[in-house]
């Protein structure tokens, strides 16, 4: 009787890990898809075949279990269903940040890389970028992209040399965090004529260029210079002339990627 009994709470204990590692399987597919999926319209077909797949998990062994969750994370780490391109870029990142503003994000929204590469913020600046760079070296990366400008010709009212004071002093806080990493600086995307007509701001990019340009060659940095982008292709321009298309990014990464020799 007493070798029934145990035989039977070792095979309770089994059904109970088992049912346990289940429902983490569940949740971590669940959490992996609305993270995945974040800004999706959601209905019922797409729930429905979300659950179906579920079910077709097999939950028999420990061994089963942990097979999926490696399928899972296999996906995460590959930037889940997105297109060839975009998953071969974030192949090249994945040991690279880029840090930057709203037009950076633009590598987040269309898939292009993943939110553990890309630091940004609609309207950021170098003149409160402090956080974004702090949190961006604490990752260790080989290579960090750093694109600032367009909101600091408005922030510092024209003055580039207070904008590469505080965007140089940025840069060696995050040399000090991590030294090892390798520092690539992008140029401003060159607004359109009808952008600067609009806000003669923005008419500074050449001098802020300028500095930025000299600020790498004084801290031994890599300057990618990106004004060709847009003057060789105004098509790329979104409607209010300084922000950019998708088509724009893929010419952006291959332009880091080809000054970094990734």
């Amino acid at each position: 009787m007493i070798s029934s009994n145990r035989a039977f709470r070792n095979s309770h204990k089994q059904y109970v890990v088992f049912l346990g590692f289940g429902a983490l399987l569940l949740l971590f597919f669940v959490f992996h898809f609305i993270l995945w999926n974040g800004d999706a319209a959601y209905n019922d077909k797409v729930v429905e075949d979300s659950l179906a797949s579920i079910e077709q998990y097999d939950f028999s062994s420990v061994r089963t279990v942990e097979a999926e969750i490696k399928k899972l994370e296999a996906m995460e780490h590959s930037g889940g269903s997105g297109t060839g391109p975009q998953l071969l870029y974030r192949k090249i990142f994945e040991n690279s940040v880029v840090v930057g503003d709203s037009i950076t994000e633009g590598l987040v929204v269309y898939g292009f890389l993943g939110n553990d590469r890309v630091f940004c913020k609609i309207g950021a600046s170098v003149m409160f970028g402090d956080d974004m760079f702090t949190s961006a070296a604490k990752t260790y990366p080989e290579n960090a992209f750093f694109a600032f400008g367009v909101n600091d010709m408005g922030n510092y009212t024209g003055h580039a040399d207070l904008f590469i004071e505080k965007y140089e002093k940025l840069i060696k806080d995050f040399q000090k965090t991590s030294p090892d990493t390798k520092i690539y600086v992008n140029s401003i995307a060159k607004p359109s004529d009808g952008a600067i007509a609009r806000n003669k701001i923005l008419g500074n990019y050449k001098n802020f260029n300028k500095a930025i340009k000299e600020m790498c060659e004084r801290l031994d940095l890599t300057y990618i210079d990106n004004i060709y982008l847009l003057e060789e292709q105004p098509e790329l321009y979104a409607g209010d002339g300084i922000h950019v298309n998708v088509s724009y990014y893929n010419l952006w990464l291959e332009n880091m990627i080809q000054e970094a020799g990734l």
